[in-house]
């Protein structure tokens, strides 16, 4: 059944509170192109979105180690 009116335009303004969207791209030609991060994510069980919101977070994590996050004040 294909969702109504009411709920695409009730969907969307959920969207828009809870959630901040980030566009990512990637190159087609790149050895890291959409196929290869799909086909990680899924070896890993995560989604696109997930995967992504994961390595951001180790790479913070890393980067905290080293010293360099200047969000520590």
């Amino acid at each position: 059944m294909a969702a109504s009116k009411a709920h695409i335009e009730a969907t969307a303004r959920f969207e828009s509170k809870a959630y901040d969207k980030l566009v990512f791209n990637v190159r087609k030609d790149s050895k890291q192109n959409l196929d290869f991060i799909r086909a990680h994510a899924e070896i890993m069980g995560e989604s696109v979105n997930g995967f992504l919101v994961r390595s951001i977070s180790e790479a913070v994590e890393r980067d905290k180690l080293k010293g360099g996050d200047p969000q520590d004040g």
